[in-house]
């Protein structure tokens, strides 16, 4: 007697049974198959969560049952993109990794410019001859791939990984959006997914030879940014803030966060601290700079006291940020290299 899924059995045992149900899963809208949570959910659960009507789990049931049969299904079955198949686990090769300095780029708040920094922090060390990697950690809000203009879907490697894609400088790039069908959808997905996600993009990914793999992450202090102190070989940490004391309040509880999972502080950055008008006059639009109180909050260095550029703006909204030069920039990478020499 041939098997039968039901919508009471368990995603995950599913799944795993049934690898091609992944992709009939994914077919129908259900991303439950790599979330620690919802895979542990029954069919019928998943169906109800994602508020899909008892005709549709009817129907996936039927899809589900379909595959496993070879028969054909009512929906496209779509492959499954990161963090979207069957759960996987980390790789263990940190023994074989070629990437010398594994560095996350944190603030704790939103708005303060991390990918913006992340982003010319890798321009600026490719520019000293730097072999750079840029890791999109901010899976449900990326902009590093619009950022550098990379488009299109990364393909398998030689070697069985995920190729990152590379930008036009020579950057390696790898961000959730290269993984949607369209830049515009979104990735509503539970913490425990987004963990899975990124500890994929660094596992799976083949980086290959790298001086610095930099770590942009979202804002906050919960599963994303716990994912990368503790999954990730992280070397270094490098704290963004703003003047504003809103911003620098919540800043320190990430410097909180880092200290308390032993992490290292490389240094800190302040962002937006001051708009510069042609005539070479300078207006601190957030108020007044908080450099002083971040580096006795952290003990590290000041790296970069950096201005607000509109014409940065629209080299990034066009994909060019590599095509952006500020002495402000490249003295930021500057103390961040020297600095990082001294504390390893």
């Amino acid at each position: 007697m041939a098997d039968t899924i039901t919508a009471d059995m368990i995603i995950h045992d599913v799944v795993s049974r049934y690898p091609a149900t992944v992709k009939v899963f994914h077919g129908h809208g259900l991303p439950c198959t790599a979330c620690a949570v919802g895979s542990r959910e029954s069919v019928a659960q998943g169906a109800r969560t994602h508020r899909f009507t008892p005709e549709k789990l009817d129907q996936i049931v039927k899809d589900l049952n379909a595959v496993i049969n070879g028969e054909p299904v009512s929906v496209a079955p779509k492959k499954a993109p990161v963090g979207r198949g069957v759960p996987l686990t980390m790789a263990n090769s940190a023994a074989d990794r070629k990437i010398k300095q594994v560095i996350a780029i944190m603030s704790g708040k939103g708005g303060v410019g991390k990918s913006l920094v992340t982003g010319l922090l890798a321009v600026s060390l490719r520019r000293q001859g730097q072999r750079v990697g840029v890791l999109d950690g901010d899976i449900t809000g990326p902009s590093i791939a619009r950022m550098f203009g990379t488009k299109g879907q990364p393909t398998k490697s030689p070697n069985g990984g995920i190729e990152p894609l590379v930008s036009k400088g020579g950057i390696k790039i790898m961000s959730m959006n290269m993984f949607l069908e369209r830049e515009s959808d979104p990735v509503v997905w539970r913490g425990p997914m987004v963990s899975s996600a990124i500890k994929q993009f660094y596992s799976d990914v083949d980086w290959g030879e790298l001086d610095y793999l930099l770590v942009d992450l979202p804002p906050g202090t919960s599963d994303a940014p716990m994912t990368v102190m503790q999954a990730l070989p992280v070397d270094g940490v490098v704290i963004v803030s703003s003047p504003q004391m809103l911003a620098t309040m919540i800043v320190m509880k990430c410097i909180n966060m880092v200290r308390q999972l032993k992490g290292l502080i490389v240094g800190v950055v302040e962002n937006m601290a001051y708009f510069e008008t042609p005539n070479g006059e300078r207006y601190e639009i957030f108020g007044p700079s908080n450099g002083t109180e971040l580096v006795s909050m952290t003990g590290a260095p000041l790296l970069g006291h950096l201005p607000i550029d509109p014409s940065l703006t629209t080299l990034c909204d066009s994909g060019r940020v590599e095509e952006y030069y500020a002495e402000a920039y490249e003295e930021l990478a500057g103390n961040f290299v020297n600095t990082l020499k001294i504390k390893r």
